[in-house]
């Protein structure tokens, strides 16, 4: 295994926020990514606001810290600033990201935005 350097990503994979599923969410996505591992995201929508948000993934510990705090990062956000997010923006909360690890934010963010557009195109908009 590589060595972890980040204290950020430790936390995130030890104990990661937002991890499980919603039975009935607004909006949902299941990606797979590049590697091979999968992440699931459920949105529940509340006044225009991102008022639950949930991942799962199959994936290893940089995976699983990405979708912990792509998760953290869009709680109680608007759709069009959840939508904004961006792979850059999880790697600079993660501090001393792993750069071979990079598609695992990619992977977090692509599922988030996936959920997210689930939703709008449930609800017609």
């Amino acid at each position: 295994m590589k060595k972890i350097s980040s204290e950020k990503i430790v936390e995130h994979f030890s104990q990661p926020k937002n991890f499980g599923k919603i039975a009935k969410p607004d909006g949902a996505a299941l990606v797979k990514g590049q590697c091979g591992d999968t992440m699931e995201m459920h949105i529940k929508i509340t006044d225009g606001k991102i008022s639950e948000v949930l991942f799962y993934t199959d994936g290893c510990r940089i995976t699983t810290a990405c979708g912990s705090i792509a998760t953290e990062m869009v709680k109680g956000q608007t759709i069009n600033n959840a939508l904004k997010l961006s792979p850059a923006d999880v790697i600079d909360k993660l501090h001393d990201f792993l750069g071979s690890n990079v598609h695992c934010a990619i992977l977090a963010v692509t599922t988030l935005h996936k959920a997210l557009a689930d939703y709008l195109l449930k609800r017609g908009s």
